[in-house]
């Protein structure tokens, strides 16, 4: 498949970035660019974003490369431009993920934005990816270890007495004791919910707790709290529809950004909303309008890329 090029305000972003960093920019170029910057918001925007993430682009930067970065003159403006719009850790791979037409890079088992998709795995496991999410396996003689960097898993787990399986994330992790469990991803910790048999969660210095059918947890790094049973339903993905009860809108947003393509963003007097129903994962799209039908919000895309949520 041939890859989309990036949006011209993008790409002119880019140019004006490797630009400034040449070390070569005039008064006539510093002009130029102010008129450009405020052109257009799509300017603007474009010009926000890099920024945002230009830290990210050269911490992926080789060491070679990056000696290489810091020679002066236009064959210095030339490595920049190569390093920020065409490697694979620079703002092509960047701008490609956030647009879902390219899963993340490097895992055992991954799945783009807006695409489920199940595994089987080598000891009769069955996995479920949400969407955009990744997972790495490290199964050997002696354990059966899923590593959750991103989204979140269902998994139907084999029998096997002498390896135990292990789902680890950055917050904690969740230990199968014969079982089929989900486990998600957010910002700032990751939830565990039992569908069958028994679940063991713990984090490092705290008591680990044991769930069963129809319970679930948050790991936060520090320490496990139990979850209110009725929160379930919103954790469950897996048939492409999110149910929620009174929950705050944020929590629909960060649902709908697995399934949303571009950058999804809602304002923070937006995200304390409360908001009850039933909404298709799989249509994101039907999903902001039936919120913006119920709620006091606008629902506007000032780019093709771009989708933000705020009151009305």
């Amino acid at each position: 498949m041939k890859a989309r090029q990036l949006p011209p305000a993008v790409a002119q972003a880019v140019e004006w970035l490797a630009l400034q960093r040449s070390g070569t920019m005039s008064d006539g170029h510093r002009q130029r660019f102010e008129h450009w910057l405020h052109a257009s918001p799509e300017h603007s925007l474009a010009w926000q974003q890099l920024q945002q993430r230009i830290g990210q682009v050269f911490s992926g930067t080789p060491q070679s490369s990056r000696e290489m970065l810091d020679r002066a003159g236009n064959s210095r403006r030339h490595l920049l431009r190569g390093a920020l719009g065409l490697s694979g850790v620079g703002l092509a791979g960047w701008w490609l993920q956030g647009q879902g037409l390219l899963p993340g890079l490097g895992a055992d088992l991954q799945t783009a934005i807006a695409q489920r998709q199940r595994f089987d795995l080598a000891d009769g496991s069955r996995v479920l990816l949400n969407a955009d999410s990744r997972v790495d396996l490290l199964f050997d003689g002696r354990q059966r270890t899923l590593l959750l960097s991103q989204g979140a898993l269902n998994i139907e787990v084999a029998r096997d007495p002498e390896r135990p399986l292990v789902v680890r994330t950055a917050f904690g992790e969740a230990r199968a004791l014969g079982t089929r469990f989900s486990v998600a991803l957010h910002e700032q910790s990751a939830q565990v919910w039992v569908q069958q048999s028994h679940v063991l969660v713990s984090v490092p210095g705290a008591t680990p707790l044991q769930l069963r059918a129809g319970q679930g947890a948050q790991l936060d790094g520090r320490r496990v709290q139990a979850l209110d049973p009725q929160l379930a339903r919103a954790a469950a993905w897996e048939d492409g529809r999110l149910e929620v009860h009174d929950r705050p809108l944020s929590e629909v947003i960060e649902a709908l950004r697995a399934y949303h393509p571009g950058w999804l963003r809602i304002s923070a007097e937006a995200a304390a909303l409360r908001v009850t129903g039933i909404f298709p994962l799989d249509d994101s799209t039907q999903a902001l309008r039936i919120l913006q039908e119920v709620l006091p919000v606008r629902v506007e895309r000032p780019l093709s890329w771009w989708t933000q949520v705020s009151l009305r």
